[in-house]
């Protein structure tokens, strides 16, 4: 794999990337989620976030009251408890969920000029890419019922506009880009083969954003 070439890019000769008759390409990436645990510490970063606003109110309630941090320390002590069970009993939910996967977390990329969108996808990797063949024009005269039948497939989706992006990592090794804004935090996964020109693409249309190569 080149490493970075930022000339021109053109479309791969891959299956696993395909582009529609606007412009828009898709690929689907399969992550092994007992290899990779993003997604347990994004869980992990909400509950804390979560844990620290409950605390800073907590603290500005016992302190507009007048009773100080003596009180917060009891009040703290309180909440600290559930706070820890939450955060063990994550690591077997994570689990049962990786379980109910079939220990693989799916997602379809789309992306244009405008920005990229993850999109988690609940069907097994060859069903869903049979459903994005056929999205794409290849199997079906009947596009409509084939965009229906893949947006039901469809679980959560996160969408960065490009325009809003600040900062780009790039892990080559991890076949990974982050993207990062202001309200937003973006992973982008790609295979190997396709890994240059996604990355390409994603610097031509945010030329402001700060770039961060990793090894």
């Amino acid at each position: 794999m080149n490493q970075f070439n930022q000339s021109d890019t053109t479309m791969q000769n891959n299956s696993s990337l395909l582009q529609d008759h606007s412009g828009k390409y898709r690929w689907l990436y399969e992550l092994p989620m007992l290899k990779s645990f993003f997604l347990l510490f994004e869980v992990w970063k909400v509950l804390g976030i979560s844990i620290f606003i409950v605390y800073s109110i907590t603290l500005l309630i016992q302190l507009i009251s007048g009773n100080g941090f003596s009180s917060f320390s009891s009040s703290f002590l309180f909440l600290l408890i559930p706070s820890a069970i939450l955060f063990v009993l994550s690591l077997p939910a994570y689990y049962i969920v990786t379980k109910a996967n079939n220990g693989k977390y799916t997602v379809l990329f789309e992306m244009d000029n405008s920005g990229i969108d993850h999109i988690q996808v609940k069907t097994a990797k060859a069903k869903a890419l049979e459903l994005l063949t056929v999205f794409v024009g290849r199997s079906t005269n009947n596009p409509t019922t084939t965009a229906a039948g893949l947006l039901s497939a469809s679980g959560t989706s996160l969408y960065s506009r490009f325009s809003n992006v600040k900062k780009i990592h790039a892990y080559p090794k991890k076949h990974l880009i982050k993207l990062n804004g202001t309200f937003f935090r973006n992973q982008v996964y790609v295979d190997e083969e396709n890994f240059d020109f996604v990355y390409n693409y994603i610097l031509q249309h945010c030329p402001d954003a700060e770039r961060i190569n990793h090894e």
